[in-house]
């Protein structure tokens, strides 16, 4: 089934956090399932940062981000509920977003795009929900980026959200992982075609975005999976100052691969808006913010994640406890790190399921499911 579309904020536009306005916001939007009678069963799904709203695709010889995770009988059982998963503000994919036509100029809005964070990206998802006549949730479910998604949800929204399932994200990204993105901004910043922004009538800035993918792959798996794979193999044909190792043609396959499916100036805005994630905003602190949550939250923290890593998620989970959250917390290691969530279904199944049972069940923080 193709992507669906709809235009939003047609009469009145959206007031971003961060200042400035946007308006007739299109959106991306894919469902699946069926929509029972009471409107009941229907689970948002929220993307990581280079997602789209496919995560299952019903075409030959495509697959989505969590192709194997969804259909019938399985964690996202398609049987059971009715799925919605909308391209995020900022986005490439189909939700306006830099390369978007912006109507005062007739030209893409390159560097006149504005920035959003998070907290402006669920209220669209909000847009959306109320244009589609969908007045509740059984849950939100996000892994990463998305889980981020997920949690701002409970906390704009606590009366629309059933439950929460949040994978390998914390509440806030550590200073690490800042850094990580910034190195990666400013790849694409330098590349010689940047040119501020506004680069769609000319060469796109593929070497400076290539290398910034290059670098986010290193954080989204593991030591352990990448010495697996690779170890010190070389090429048979390797450059001296190129792809001589097999990792090392691994990672430019990656960044090539990255070119055909995203926009630089769409990797800029998320990647801050990741960055800028903060519960708070809008609230008195931290604390006040998450105390509006009714959902009952599961979190799902790999070990050995390099990029959110577990002292992070230790911190999270502590701040949901103090702020009395109806919690189930779940812990274990994986070769995929990061990426687990998006791979690693034999682990994961099990976890995504206890998150979207609509069980009333007491706080139960102590269920911690350690596998190290």
């Amino acid at each position: 089934m193709a992507v669906q579309k709809i235009t939003l904020f047609e009469q009145e536009p959206l007031d971003l956090v961060l200042g400035g306005k946007l308006d007739h916001i299109e959106v991306a939007y894919q469902t699946y399932g069926e929509l029972n009678a009471d409107k009941s069963n229907v689970v948002l799904l929220c993307h990581a940062l280079t997602g789209d709203a496919e995560p299952y695709s019903t075409e030959p010889n495509s697959t989505g981000w969590w192709q194997n995770f969804m259909g019938k009988g399985l964690a996202f059982d398609t049987d059971k509920y009715f799925f919605i998963c909308s391209n995020v503000l900022g986005g490439c994919k189909g939700t306006t977003g830099p390369v978007s036509i912006n109507p005062k100029t007739s030209k893409p809005y390159g560097s006149q795009f504005p920035n959003v964070i998070v907290q402006d990206l669920v209220r669209v998802q909000k847009a959306l929900l109320d244009a589609l006549q969908i007045s509740h949730l059984h849950a939100v479910v996000g892994g990463s980026f998305g889980g981020m998604q997920a949690t701002q949800w409970a906390i704009y929204y606590p009366d629309f959200v059933d439950n929460v399932v949040n994978l390998c994200s914390s509440l806030t990204f550590s200073a690490e992982a800042i850094g990580f993105n910034h190195v990666m901004r400013q790849a694409i910043l330098n590349d010689p075609n940047f040119n501020g922004g506004d680069y769609y009538d000319g060469e796109p800035p593929a070497k400076g975005l290539a290398i910034a993918r290059m670098l986010g792959m290193l954080t989204y798996r593991t030591d352990i999976q990448l010495a697996k794979a690779f170890g010190r193999a070389t090429k048979a044909e390797g450059q001296y100052w190129g792809d001589w190792f097999q990792v090392e043609s691994y990672l430019t396959y990656q960044g090539q691969k990255f070119l055909d499916r995203f926009d630089a100036n769409s990797y800029l805005h998320l990647l801050r808006a990741l960055d800028l994630y903060d519960p708070a905003v809008g609230f008195d602190n931290i604390k006040t913010a998450l105390a509006r949550i009714k959902a009952r939250y599961t979190l799902v923290a790999v070990t050995n994640d390099q990029l959110f890593k577990i002292n992070d998620l230790h911190k999270s989970k502590t701040l949901l406890e103090q702020a009395q959250v109806n919690l189930q917390y779940f812990e274990f290691a994986s070769d995929y790190g990061h990426d687990a969530f998006l791979v690693d279904y034999d682990i994961f199944e099990s976890k995504i399921r206890a998150g979207l049972e609509n069980a009333n069940t007491p706080p139960a923080s102590t269920m911690i499911d350690f596998m190290i």
